[in-house]
């Protein structure tokens, strides 16, 4: 059987080798972000806050990565918006990118021997309909080189996820995530 082509972005599974219990950072993105942000987006500082709660920004492949958006507060405008519209002031939930294991779709095949190597990830377009990211796992960037977003960690172990076809689940972990300690700060 077919894995589903189906991007959602990263999900968190597992935070410092304990079961993932729903841990977040309230954080904020800024009404002068016109980049729409979508659930399971990576994220970065952005180098301000808004009432107490630090700004973030979608990351692109070789940003360093704050965490994952998990969650949006509810818009009180439009209760059924899923995702943060562009150039609006919304605020997130983030689940933390040092210490986290996150699923994560391939967008093409990664070997089983894939596992221990790292990749960068790819941005596309989220979902206005569900909120889900569109970020995915580059297969064809998988390397030893350090310098890479991801570090492919294993394959998912579930029955529909067969890791030898497209499109496969993997767990994977930051390489470069912002709260790694003596990082330069953000400017």
């Amino acid at each position: 059987m077919a894995n589903a082509d189906a991007a959602y972005g990263f999900k968190p599974v597992n935070a410092d080798g304990s079961p993932f219990s729903g841990g977040t950072m309230r954080c904020v993105i800024a009404s002068g972000d016109s980049t729409a942000t979508f659930i399971g987006d990576a994220v970065k500082l952005a180098g301000t806050s808004i009432s107490g709660a630090p700004t973030v920004a979608q990351c692109v492949a070789g940003d360093p990565v704050f965490g994952v958006v998990v969650a949006f507060e509810a818009n009180p405008a439009n209760l059924s918006l899923q995702y943060r519209a562009a150039s609006t002031e919304r605020y997130c939930q983030v689940a933390m990118a040092e210490g986290g294991y996150f699923m994560a779709q391939d967008d093409g095949t990664l070997a089983i021997t894939s596992a221990g190597l790292n990749a960068n990830f790819t941005v596309g377009t989220g979902s206005t309909i569900t909120g889900l990211s569109a970020m995915e796992i580059d297969s064809t960037t998988e390397a030893t080189t350090n310098t890479l977003d991801l570090m492919l960690v294993a394959p998912v172990n579930r029955p529909d996820n067969d890791p030898t076809i497209a499109n496969a689940d993997w767990i994977v972990r930051f390489n470069d995530p912002q709260q790694k300690h003596g990082r330069t700060g953000v400017a």
